[in-house]
């Protein structure tokens, strides 16, 4: 994620552990993928595990340390994560765009390591929006919802549960309403 966002070691290691769902890890592996000292994984954990951010569990003499992904906060994290990560994509977006929607699992924070990021986006230039998606550069994959205005219309009454989901979804980007200020 962007080094001005994470930048204390119990951020460094909730990053870490949020990026792999799902697995666990012990305190020296934590150290070595997030470069940060062995006293300071191990005061973090303790204080993430006391806030119940961090799962910590025994097995034979060693402990093995998760991510608590049914935690609101947690859910929020992910989020974030994905919406920085899609910042340069949604850079090269907007000017085709009239709307683009972080929606799904990713957009909730429920998000597994197989996870697609689901994106709705309303325009006029289909072609050169799949194009730039292609082109980037991003780990997981994008499955992007590319309709018109005609057709988003059309959503409401045909594909009314669709609809609602993206209705429910994140506004990444939209025109700002000049009328309004």
């Amino acid at each position: 994620m962007n080094n001005s966002l994470i930048s204390t070691n119990p951020q460094k290691i909730l990053d870490f552990l949020i990026q792999n769902p799902g697995r666990q890890f012990l305190a020296n592996e934590i150290e070595k993928a997030t470069k940060v000292s062995r006293a300071g994984v191990n005061f973090s954990l303790r204080k993430l595990s006391k806030e119940k951010l961090v799962l910590r569990e025994k097995k034979a003499k060693i402990y093995l340390y998760s991510v608590d992904h049914t935690n609101p906060i947690i859910k929020q994290l992910k989020v974030l994560r994905i919406i920085v990560c899609l910042q340069p994509l949604i850079e090269r977006l907007k000017e085709f765009s009239q709307k683009i929607v972080l929606f799904g699992s990713c957009g909730r924070g429920e998000n597994t390591a197989n996870s697609d990021i689901d994106i709705f986006i309303l325009t006029n230039s289909p072609r050169i929006i799949e194009e730039r998606i292609k082109k980037s550069n991003l780990k997981q994959k994008v499955q992007a919802v590319i309709r018109n205005s005609t057709q988003f219309v059309k959503m409401e009454k045909e594909e009314a549960v669709f609809f609602e989901e993206i209705e429910r979804g994140i506004t990444l980007w939209e025109p700002k309403d000049e009328s309004r200020i």
